[in-house]
């Protein structure tokens, strides 16, 4: 979902990775994020790439958070609770993902699957895959276009155009597997181009939603607002590339705890 320009930085620490930071991120239209739907099409795009941050955040692990009626649940690849859309997953054209797949046949940048995304948890959307190293410096956009990382993401509604039209002010999610330092949420509101996203570093408890941002790794993009909470249509995790290879491993989003 995002497209910047990309201006180098310096070397930070991105989470346990060491990244090169900097304004930067990708969009469906340039190798970057291809969303890959759930069943019915009902996918999402994904920030691309880049970013360094100095929080490692949380690690937030896969016990329940208490949340009622806010809470959403996952039962075959569909949302339960305050969002019902289906699950999907992203990914740069250099990533690989090989679970969940789409009814047999590969998810990848260049066939996302828009019929039936076979996840392999019943309660849950779990990703594993590889993502490569980003090249030595200097790290160009084009790098980051086609090596952006792994989403997994969830759509607020089945129909894709109609947004959560709930007001929230915070928000938590329950993820285990691998890794789970340097992971970032993501938010995509209603109206905006698929080109743009806000994001948060996680970390364990809920998160202010005024503390997302469309450049998280170093706060200097737009503000999400208290207002435009009821306009959020999709929500997402994010493991980014580095300069280090990343394995992921049954990384699984268990649920999403919306609070007030």
């Amino acid at each position: 979902m995002t497209k910047t320009s990309f201006a180098l930085t310096s070397l930070a620490v991105f989470g346990a990775f060491a990244i090169f930071a900097g304004a930067c991120s990708s969009s469906s239209d340039d190798g970057g994020p291809s969303s890959s739907g759930g069943k019915g099409g009902g996918g999402g795009g994904a920030t691309g790439g880049g970013g360094g941050s100095t929080d490692t955040g949380g690690s937030a692990g896969g016990g329940a958070v208490s949340g009622g009626g806010n809470t959403v649940t996952f039962s075959a690849g569909a949302a339960v609770g305050p969002m019902t859309g289906w699950g999907w997953i992203a990914l740069g054209a250099l990533d690989t993902a090989t679970s969940p797949d789409c009814g047999g046949t590969p998810i990848t940048k260049a066939a996302p699957c828009l019929t039936s995304t076979s996840w392999n948890a019943t309660d849950a959307l779990c990703i594993t895959g590889t993502i490569p190293a980003l090249p030595p410096a200097p790290v160009l956009q084009s790098d980051y276009d086609a090596n952006w990382g792994l989403q997994i993401g969830v759509n607020a509604n089945a129909d894709d155009t109609i947004a959560l039209g709930q007001t929230f002010s915070t928000i938590a999610i329950v993820v285990d597997g691998s890794p789970l330092p340097g992971l970032r949420i993501e938010l995509h509101r209603q109206g905006d181009l698929e080109a743009t996203t806000y994001c948060a570093l996680n970390k364990a408890g809920p998160i202010n939603l005024t503390s997302f941002n469309t450049k998280c790794w170093d706060g200097s993009g737009t503000a999400f607002t208290a207002d435009d909470a009821p306009k959020i249509d999709k929500v997402g995790i994010q493991v980014s590339s580095t300069a280090t290879a990343i394995t992921v491993t049954s990384l699984c989003l268990h649920q999403i705890v919306f609070g007030n």
